[in-house]
């Protein structure tokens, strides 16, 4: 079957039915002709479509919109009348779905969006051999915490806006990551993830000044896990800030060097400190020794506590990224702390924590880690065990991973910690030590 498309002044409307539609029958060559009769405004070239040139990689780039639209009520007309073939009533519809989508798709490409759509979620069921009473199963963990059943760590859809030299950036969360990290933050600002905007300061867009909550500049591990190495998060991930609210000005001052300076209200906290008047003050500096080399150096320093307590915190975050191999990879991190014990007092209480993790690519869907790390804050200034005391623990964990295409991932992680007290509760007996397993099921669309 053939489709003729002809501008008003084409002299074979009424002429070549009988010859462009032998099988047509007298009726339908009358209502054809009326059809043909019609008006085609701002459609000036003679264009025929026939079965084998149907296709949607050559539709768009023959017919205008206007000619879309006449091909699909001229096609229509046809059908209505030769409608004896199941056949001819889907080319039919397959012709108009074609070329509208043809059409569609081009001017998406030549008018590319500077919005971008993001969505995350993880589920995971984790299981702790010492059966925890508690909801939450160690004090000191903020991500895949619930014990013995099913719970969404992170469920996210973050919007992203760039245009010439202004960008913003917004993330709504639900889980019990933002549960436990957000606890002390009104239930409605639980809710953001993130939510900042930035402005280039010069024109090559080298140096930005972004402002409101953001992501931190702090460690190699973040908030969605499939961007980490193990399922589970390292104890000085945990332990330090995921999120930061204030100013940060960021340079990147080469391929190789970015720095970055930051004023925030304090040690992962939405809202400012009630009674403190001084902000935190963090930097960083990254280098990028090679593509396979990434060193990093960050540091917070600031007071979370009221004017009349007023004690200042020292952090210092190292970490490595080396993939000596295509298939090796290795990362190491170490943090050190120190806090004033009083208000102007030259006592501190210090506080030290690594991690090491070495990942294998065992085939380009299957993935594994393994990883050693120790926690001491022997004081609890930034941890404390099941027992109250200061965490002081080490252990290690495997990890598997299995991916399905770019955005399906099933992992699994076994753990293992060990203390040299009995700062961990078995079934709410003292214990040493405490192992359990995580499951996650992650989705991530972009």
């Amino acid at each position: 079957m053939r489709f003729y498309v002809c501008s008003p002044q084409c002299t074979c409307q009424n002429k070549n039915i009988e010859k462009y539609f032998p099988s047509a029958s007298l009726g339908d060559r009358f209502h054809l002709k009326e059809s043909l009769g019609r008006p085609k405004p701002n459609v000036e070239v003679k264009r025929h479509v026939s079965d084998a040139s149907i296709k949607p990689s050559n539709l768009g780039a023959e017919l205008s919109r206007d000619q879309v639209v006449h091909a699909c009520s001229f096609a229509h007309t046809r059908m209505r009348f030769l409608s004896n073939s199941l056949r001819q009533i889907f080319l039919s519809v397959f012709l108009c779905l074609a070329l509208a989508f043809s059409t569609s798709a081009q001017e998406k490409e030549e008018k590319k969006s500077n919005i971008a759509i993001s969505g995350f979620i993880d589920a995971y069921y984790g299981y702790d051999f010492n059966r925890p009473t508690d909801e939450k199963r160690l004090p000191f963990l903020y991500n895949h915490t619930r014990a013995n059943e099913f719970a969404i760590n992170l469920a996210l859809v973050t919007v992203n806006f760039e245009k010439g030299r202004f960008r913003a950036n917004v993330g709504i969360q639900q889980g019990t990551y933002a549960q436990d990290n957000y606890s002390a933050e009104p239930k409605l600002l639980r809710w953001l993830n993130q939510a900042n905007a930035g402005f280039a300061l010069n024109t090559s867009k080298s140096v930005w000044l972004d402002a409101g909550l953001m992501p931190s500049h702090i460690g190699f591990e973040n908030a969605i896990s499939t961007k980490n190495r193990t399922l589970s998060r390292s104890l000085i991930a945990e332990n330090s800030p995921y999120f930061l609210t204030g100013a940060k000005l960021g340079w990147q001052a080469d391929e190789r060097w970015y720095f970055s300076f930051w004023v925030v209200n304090g040690w992962q906290v939405v809202q400012g400190i009630e009674g403190n008047s001084i902000p935190s003050i963090g930097t960083q500096a990254n280098f990028k020794w090679s593509p396979e080399l990434t060193l990093n150096w960050s540091t917070l320093v600031g007071n979370n506590y009221p004017d009349e307590t007023r004690r200042l915190r020292y952090f210092s975050n190292h970490y490595l990224i080396w993939k000596p191999t295509p298939l090796w990879g290795i990362i190491a991190g170490v943090d050190l702390g120190w806090e004033q014990q009083a208000k102007n007092s030259s006592n501190s209480s210090f506080w030290s924590g690594g991690s090491l993790i070495l990942s294998y690519e065992l085939t380009a869907n299957w993935k594994a880690a393994i990883r050693g790390e120790y926690y001491f804050d022997p004081d609890g200034v930034m941890a404390t065990n099941q027992n109250g005391a200061g965490l002081k623990t080490s252990g290690f964990s495997l990890n598997l991973d299995r991916n399905f295409g770019n955005n399906f991932i099933f992992r699994v992680e076994s753990r293992y910690l060990i203390s040299p007290e009995s700062q961990f509760l078995s079934e709410s007996r003292s214990s040493n030590s405490d192992f359990f397993l995580l499951a996650s099921i992650s989705i991530h669309l972009h």
